[in-house]
């Protein structure tokens, strides 16, 4: 947390708000110090620290016409700040488990007779070339066993994209390396939850 009172003249805010760029610089120079020790306060580390700092100036640029009281300006940027530092907090978190599970999940050859080798490594090699995004969801579906509300979980989005990016990557498959070899491995790559793993 900041060690003391962040001092933030009303005057300069008001130039700021009135598009004064020489203000601006000034106003945010003069508060960057204390929005980086909020910010580490709560990530504690140095790079999200300073990512979030470096947001909650953007946001100020972008929002400062909507401070009514110039006075408040301490307390309202440090709100940002805050929001900034979670977000960040809870990205870097995300990031984390998915690392994890990734490498946890990182698409093991299937001992199973019924699988041909080359379309396995055909298929390996057509995960790999897949966008990110869509790897990704790939790997947790079939190879992880999770659905799509607890891909969203860990990826930061709705359930209804995951299984929009499952049915795009799934596409793209099959016009890699055909229908009928991608769903032979990827059924016997999945390990079905309770319920089933979704087609």
């Amino acid at each position: 947390m900041p060690t003391q009172r962040m001092i933030v003249d009303p005057d300069v805010v008001l130039r700021a708000q009135a598009g004064d760029c020489e203000a601006m610089q000034s106003l945010l120079s003069g508060v960057w110090a204390d929005a980086y020790r909020l910010a580490w306060s709560v990530v504690r580390d140095e790079h999200l620290a300073e990512d979030a700092a470096q947001e909650a100036c953007a946001s100020v640029v972008r929002a400062i016409e909507s401070l009514r009281r110039p006075e408040a300006f301490a307390a309202w940027f440090c709100r940002i700040v805050l929001r900034e530092a979670h977000a960040q907090l809870r990205a870097s978190r995300r990031a984390t488990a998915l690392a994890a599970l990734l490498k946890a999940t990182a698409l093991p050859v299937i001992s199973d007779a019924s699988s041909r080798w080359d379309d396995q490594l055909d298929l390996r090699a057509a995960i790999a070339a897949l966008p990110p995004s869509y790897r990704e969801t790939i790997i947790l579906h079939y190879y992880g066993g999770m659905q799509s509300p607890q891909i969203g979980r860990i990826l930061g989005v709705p359930a209804a994209t995951v299984r929009f990016r499952l049915a795009t990557a799934r596409a793209l498959l099959r016009r890699s390396i055909g229908g009928a070899a991608m769903r032979t491995v990827l059924q016997r790559a999945a390990r079905p939850e309770a319920g089933g793993v979704e087609p």
